[in-house]
């Protein structure tokens, strides 16, 4: 048994490191989301705009970085949970 998982069960120290890795590949996968939420946000272009292809991809993008914005708070989420699940997982251990 790993020493950094303590006292637990064969399965439960599986499971805590599944844990773990699986919130690693989240924390990895929103910080690039956030980066290209960032490049797709510098890509507006000027308000002085007129034409209407100009003020669509305009509205686009704004559509876009809205929809981006939606898998980021998805993924706040899961990582919400998986932290709860690796918690609730070490109290058990601990017990």
């Amino acid at each position: 048994m790993d020493v950094p998982y303590g006292n637990f069960e064969p399965n439960q120290a599986d499971q805590l490191a599944a844990l773990w890795a699986q919130r690693k590949r989240i924390l990895l996968l929103t910080a690039d989301i956030r980066d290209a939420k960032l490049r797709l946000s510098m890509l507006d272009p000027s308000e002085f705009w007129s034409s209407s292809a100009q003020r669509a991809y305009r509205e686009r993008i704004a559509e876009i970085v809205h929809d981006v914005q939606g898998v980021l708070n998805h993924l706040i989420t899961a990582q919400d949970q998986i932290w709860r699940n690796i918690r609730q997982l070490q109290a058990a251990g601990e017990e």
